[in-house]
């Protein structure tokens, strides 16, 4: 923490830790290895990669699993449904973590599976980790659920890539659900390239929701969810991360809108609402707006959607949610015709001089 400087500022995500500018999209992709590894140092704990073996079976709608490592084995499954309306052959295949999936597009049922490999119930307070992923890596107990469960997830696309009979398109996949189900749907996403499409509903802290940002909304009388809150809360986010609460929120090198850039090139769609008061609707707006900046630089501002109506937690449903939702799925997992231009809700106003540091290029 002594090493660490204060920046009040979301920290430029075109500036390397070194000092030297991201200055064309193949620094992008050296700088987007160095966010990754930031938000795992100082956010949601280390994600220990590949494992020794992954092997799989699938026989009526169940993909069983087998991982080992290091002398240690852990077993589970996953259930997966059929495709709705769709046309027969491969198809796309969402994580649904309680979330239901479009006509066309094939379930995995992750959220059992979740809570077996690394439990976290939600308002429980932190406790001693546990569940199979912690059994077969007890040298990650500093690994939050949040990283756990996304590590999880890469070893179904591995099983998955390793068996036939599913019908699943491995290169079309996404994964959703909602407030605590959100965020670790955005986590799934962010940190496996294979998922083609990230997407969360109503994740707020821990995903869209500044650090930066909540903190100054708290200090301004806001009562919304801040770092020391969701720390404290779960054991979602990584031991680290109890440093950087209240004052010290300024020194964490990194912040969420360059989690979520992790994304590119792939495409992004966060659904909130401003009348979700606990997940700071102003901040989210701030932390997605930025985010769409850095896609803009990037060439790729239509693949960031955002919608937020005057909604509460997890009431995006309906025409305007689903009209975005589809309308991605349609685009970048069914490879339709389908225009992503304007899906982006103006809530409110990115006060730049506030949080913006640094300038915003354009990357070739």
């Amino acid at each position: 923490m002594a090493e660490l400087t204060a920046n009040p500022k979301m920290p430029d995500p075109f500036t390397f830790l070194d000092g030297t500018k991201v200055t064309s999209k193949a620094d992008w992709a050296c700088r987007r290895k160095e966010i990754s590894l930031l938000a795992q140092e100082f956010i949601y704990g280390k994600n220990p990669g590949e494992p020794e073996s992954v092997e799989a079976t699938y026989s009526g709608g169940t993909l069983n699993i087998t991982v080992s490592n290091g002398g240690r084995s852990i077993e589970f499954s996953v259930n997966i449904k059929a495709a709705s309306g769709g046309a027969g052959g491969p198809t796309p295949a969402i994580f649904s973590i309680g979330a239901s999936a479009p006509a066309g597009v094939a379930t995995i049922d992750y959220g059992s599976v979740g809570e077996k490999l690394a439990r976290s119930t939600g308002s429980q307070g932190r406790r001693a980790p546990s569940g199979l992923f912690y059994d077969l890596y007890p040298d990650h107990r500093s690994t939050g659920s949040l990283m756990a469960w996304a590590w999880g997830a890469s070893r179904v696309i591995d099983a998955l890539e390793k068996t036939t009979g599913h019908d699943i398109d491995t290169t079309k996949l996404s994964a959703l659900g909602c407030s605590r189900n959100g965020k670790e749907a955005g986590v799934i996403g962010l940190f496996d390239e294979r998922i083609a499409l990230v997407a969360a509903q109503s994740p707020g802290s821990g995903l869209t929701s500044g650090w930066r940002p909540a903190q100054a909304e708290k200090a301004a009388g806001a009562n919304v969810q801040t770092a020391s809150q969701i720390y404290g809360e779960e054991n979602w986010m990584g031991d680290a991360f109890e440093a950087f609460g209240n004052s010290n929120v300024s020194k964490l090198p990194i912040d969420q809108h360059e989690v979520l850039a992790l994304a590119w090139p792939r495409p992004i769609i966060i659904m909130e609402g401003t009348n979700d008061g606990w997940n700071c609707p102003k901040c989210v707006y701030t932390t997605m707006k930025y985010t769409q900046m850095i896609f803009e630089a990037l060439g790729s501002k239509d693949h960031v959607g955002f919608p937020q109506p005057n909604h509460g937690h997890c009431q995006q449903g309906g025409t305007f949610a689903t009209e975005y939702y589809d309308k991605f799925v349609n685009r970048f997992l069914k490879g339709q015709s389908v225009s992503t231009d304007d899906l982006f809700t103006e809530s409110f106003t990115f006060d730049a001089s506030r949080w913006q540091d640094g300038e915003i290029p354009t990357l070739l």
